[in-house]
């Protein structure tokens, strides 16, 4: 074989291995999308993002030698990127709904919420009959799982409307305005609550148990979905409560 057949041969075989290794790293790089403001399992702090669910995803990523790069959004605009297909997935303390599952992929639930409502300390609220929410502006983002409840339960009921509610970007603007006295009540997650609570004077006014789970949000037949949950199940419940106990702290 001559010379000049020889280096062609070679040349193609080095282009070929070049285009593979960049189509491998650019199918690993997975793009996550994330509303850093719901501490404990997704905040940023000192410049770095922590919580309990990146914990989570890192592991996952690390088993499977994959990388990631994460984009920050509001609420309302983590879930607008899955949905578009701008992000792979999407973590953030996202309650799994029926309404969200027709747009997205949840992977299966890896832990119980609470919602709560808080109120500062000084105002001293308590709810007793869900009656009297009426009676006091509630704040919370946009896009959180709370507008279904209230629309399906609380107002076909006369409790309360969702044209009442207070809606902001995130939990940052929402607590501000409820110590600024902008606001009676903050519907918040059970982990945001326990966080805040150490932070400001504020306690809960009334707590909504036993029917929410949080899951990772993964664009519409996305792989990664499934591959996430056989990682889940690979850590198993009493890895994954430890995860959740120590951020729980």
């Amino acid at each position: 074989m001559k010379k000049s057949a020889v280096l062609i041969i070679l040349l193609v075989i080095f282009s070929l291995g070049i285009c593979g290794c960049n189509k491998k790293e650019e199918v690993s790089m997975i793009k996550v999308a994330v509303c850093p403001t719901s501490p404990p399992n997704m905040f940023e702090e000192n410049g770095k993002y922590q919580g309990l669910d990146l914990e989570l995803f890192e592991g996952f990523c690390k088993a499977r030698g994959l990388k990631y790069k994460i984009t920050s959004y509001d609420w309302q605009g983590m879930l607008g990127a899955v949905i578009g297909k701008q992000a792979d997935v999407a973590f953030s303390a996202i309650s799994i709904t029926d309404k969200r599952k027709e747009v997205m992929d949840f992977s299966k639930p890896y832990m119980d919420n609470t919602w709560n409502l808080v109120s500062l300390k000084s105002r001293n609220i308590k709810i007793k009959d869900l009656a009297e929410l009426k009676k006091f502006t509630i704040g919370y983002p946009r896009g959180m799982a709370y507008s279904g409840y209230i629309k399906d339960k609380l107002e076909p009921q006369g409790v309360y409307k969702l044209s009442d509610v207070k809606l902001y970007p995130t939990y940052n603007e929402v607590l501000a305005d409820l110590k600024n006295g902008n606001l009676d009540l903050a519907f918040v997650e059970g982990g945001v609550s326990m966080v805040y609570k150490k932070k400001m004077d504020i306690q809960d006014s009334y707590v909504f148990t036993g029917f929410d789970v949080f899951g990772f949000a993964f664009s519409k037949g996305s792989p990664l979905r499934d591959d996430f949950d056989r990682y889940l199940t690979e850590l198993g419940p009493e890895k994954i409560k430890a995860i959740i106990d120590k951020w729980m702290k």
